[in-house]
Parts: C-alpha cells; structure tokens; sequence
C-alpha cells in the first residue's frame, strides 16, 4: 500500500484527532468526568457535568466549585476525603449527592485516580462521578422494610409472651380445679 506524504497522518493531525476521540467518549459514557491538576485545580469537565450541573465550564473551573455543589452535609466530608487523596497520592473515593440544576439533589459515587508523570509526580487526576441515586433509594427502601419487619418481630415477640403467660396461667388455675 502506498500513502503519498499528503495522506500520512502528521503529529499536528493525530493529536487533533486523539482530542476528538478523547471528548466524544468522555461525553459518551454516563458518567460525568473531571480532570485536576496535581494540586486538586479542576481544568476539565465533560458535557454530562454542564447538562447535569448547568455549570458552564468557565464556571466549573478552579480549586473549589465542583464542592458548592454538594449537598451542605456532605461538603466537610468530600473536602477531607479528596484532600487526603491530593496529599498521599491515594485513590479517591466517595459516595455524596451533587445539585443538579433544576435544585434536585442526586447521589453519585465519585472516584479519582492520580496519573504519573515518568519521574512519579502525579501530572493529574482523572475522576469520575457515577450516578447511584436508584442504589441509594433500594438501600434506603431496605433499611426502611428491615425495620418493619424489626418491629413486626418484637410486637409478634410480646403476642407470643403474653399469650404463653395467659396459657401457663390457665394451666395452673387447671391444675388447681384437678387438685381440688
């Protein structure tokens, strides 16, 4: 197969195209993805995160936004967590529940993993954030099930105790009678 030089790919073109592809599967896949910097500086965020957040990525940009957006509740713990990762190279992991921009919350699984440069500095982190929210709602609906079926076994439990106190109590009134 002969390529002449105008048909052979150049640097300049297979990066441009290695970008392409790398955007069209960051958008692609259901997660919302994240890049920082080796300190923790969001420079990236895929499409998924601007229509779930409705943040532009001008606004989602920096040290600290993508932390507004959780819940108040979960905002100390994530800052602790990802701090932790950001200072001993650790993978990053944790479940908390972003805004979306209607003003719902939603609860995501977000995870991150550092990329080495070839001295072993971290260059960046990737990070993604998957929606958990329907796990979290078959869990809550479990615990909640668990605990009527708690509560059905202690009142059955006191029916039981009580009824076996009437019946030993009617055994003895018997006894009595048969002893007369």
């Amino acid at each position: 197969m002969n390529l002449s030089a105008d048909t052979v790919p150049n640097e300049e073109s297979l990066r441009r195209q290695g970008e392409e592809q790398f955007h069209f599967l960051a958008d692609f896949i259901p997660q919302l993805v994240w890049f920082t910097d080796p300190t923790g500086y969001h420079t990236f965020f895929n499409k998924r995160w601007i229509d779930f957040t409705g943040y532009t990525l001008a606004d989602s940009i920096g040290p600290d936004m993508w932390n507004n957006l959780l819940h108040p509740d979960d905002q100390a713990r994530a800052r602790q967590v990802w701090g932790h990762s950001l200072a001993t190279g650790e993978f990053y992991e944790i479940e908390y529940r972003f805004k979306s921009k209607d003003g719902s919350y939603r609860w995501f699984l977000g995870q991150a993993s550092p990329q080495y440069d070839e001295q072993g500095h971290i260059k960046q982190w990737f990070g993604t954030c998957t929606d958990i929210q329907e796990q979290k709602e078959t869990e809550l609906e479990l615990r909640r099930r668990e605990q009527e079926l708690e509560r059905a076994y202690a009142d059955l439990e006191v029916k039981v105790t009580f009824r076996n106190l009437a019946l030993e109590h009617e055994v003895r009134e018997l006894r009595q009678r048969l002893g007369e």
